[in-house]
């Protein structure tokens, strides 16, 4: 089985109007995606043309909302998860949004993005939310790539080690494997305690690019195989990363691994932290 375990969805009306969002200084960061290119319809088209048995899909604030969320994996239960979103991660309501999102929309996960959403992985304000997702038993997406541009001190892949070690229990999916401070990782995940994996959006691709296949592949075993998951990082048919999907997976294939070390990264260490 695989699974794409970082994909994007938009609500209607599919227009081609290009989506924008706000962030949390209020900067209001342009996507360059039309609403009509990132309707479920364009994404299992592309899971069907790349043999992608399941995807899951984050919610986004002013993109995608939990309860839109819900619908669209309730029609879709056997292609789709959704993760839900939480509008400040450092207050007391966010808990209770994302109590919501799983009690009651049945969400499978959490997306944090820390650039956008205006904390850093090291504040203790966040600990309330990231205890109660861990109690849930529910993964963290959390983005640590560089973007937007000038944010990037929000993300470092440092702070995801800090983080485990005040919530042991947290399962924590390093989202596009830190890039471009993928090394870091080496820090992190060889010696984390269990419950942390890197996810390989966009990072993967540029690792090959700069230093070749046989290089990423290295990389891959040296944070370990059982400790990687294919994302695509999806977001629609007009986006630059619309052929990074099936780029990505080529990439896998042809790495000097296993059968069974491939099966691991592109569905079974993600189906194995995911709740039925």
């Amino acid at each position: 089985m695989i699974i794409d375990s970082h994909v994007h969805l938009c609500e209607p009306p599919y227009t081609q109007d290009k989506l924008s969002i706000k962030i949390a200084d209020g900067t209001i960061i342009d996507l360059g995606v039309s609403r009509a290119d990132m309707s479920v319809d364009c994404l299992l088209h592309d899971m069907d043309e790349c043999n992608i048995d399941k995807a899951l899909v984050v919610a986004f604030s002013g993109i995608a909302s939990n309860e839109f969320l819900s619908e669209v994996v309730k029609a879709h239960q056997k292609r789709l998860a959704g993760f839900a979103w939480v509008n400040n991660p450092r207050s007391a309501r966010s808990v209770r949004e994302l109590e919501k999102a799983v009690n009651e929309l049945g969400l499978k996960g959490l997306k944090l993005l820390p650039s956008c959403q205006g904390f850093s992985l090291a504040d203790q304000e966040i600990l309330p939310l990231i205890r109660r997702a861990a109690d849930f038993n529910i993964p963290i997406f959390i983005h640590t790539c560089a973007w937007p541009l000038g944010y990037f001190h929000h993300c470092l892949v440092e702070h995801i080690d800090t983080l485990k070690k005040r919530v042991p229990k947290a399962t924590i999916i390093i989202g596009h494997m830190g890039y471009p401070r993928f090394l870091d990782l080496l820090t992190v995940l060889p010696y984390s305690q269990p419950g942390v994996f890197a996810e390989t959006s966009f990072a993967l691709i540029r690792i090959v690019d700069l230093f070749g296949i046989n290089f990423a592949t290295r990389f891959i075993r040296n944070i370990g195989v059982d400790n990687v998951i294919f994302g695509s990082d999806w977001m629609g048919t007009s986006s630059y990363l619309h052929k990074e999907m099936n780029a990505q997976l080529n990439i896998i294939k042809k790495m000097s691994l296993t059968r069974e070390e491939k099966e691991k990264i592109l569905g079974e260490n993600i189906r194995k932290i995911l709740k039925p």
